[in-house]
């Protein structure tokens, strides 16, 4: 006899938990192509990461397996900004700023950031 399907705790779009945001952006990482990185990411990648030895890949990366560093933050337009963080080989601690659409599977990393500016 299977196995039954593990029970998984429906999202709360209304208030989101950290756990929850985690998930749906493990989830939907997996298809690159939810992920719309915008310019002025991109612009902060060459700025902050001196240009290719930090890429969309470790963005990817860091989304895929970093950790959400606070609890969610409801946006004005009804996303959630969270901030995923991970350390990366043999450097510093790096921060993805993305906001988790509820109407839609897209994921918008909205800058990227070394961590340790807030310490």
């Amino acid at each position: 006899m299977a196995d039954p399907t593990p029970f998984v705790r429906p999202i709360r779009w209304d208030r989101l938990r950290t756990d929850e945001a985690e998930r749906i952006i493990r989830k939907r990482v997996q298809d690159t192509g939810n992920v719309i990185i915008s310019e002025h990411a991109f612009e902060r990648i060459d700025e902050r990461f001196s240009g290719p030895a930090f890429t969309t890949v470790d963005v990817y990366h860091i989304l895929e397996t970093g950790r959400i560093r606070e609890a969610p933050i409801r946006e004005a337009t009804g996303e959630w900004k969270v901030i995923v963080v991970r350390r990366l080989p043999g450097t510093r601690e790096a921060g993805v700023v993305t906001l988790i659409a509820r109407t839609d599977d897209t994921l918008f990393v909205k800058t990227v950031e070394w961590m340790d500016w807030l310490t």
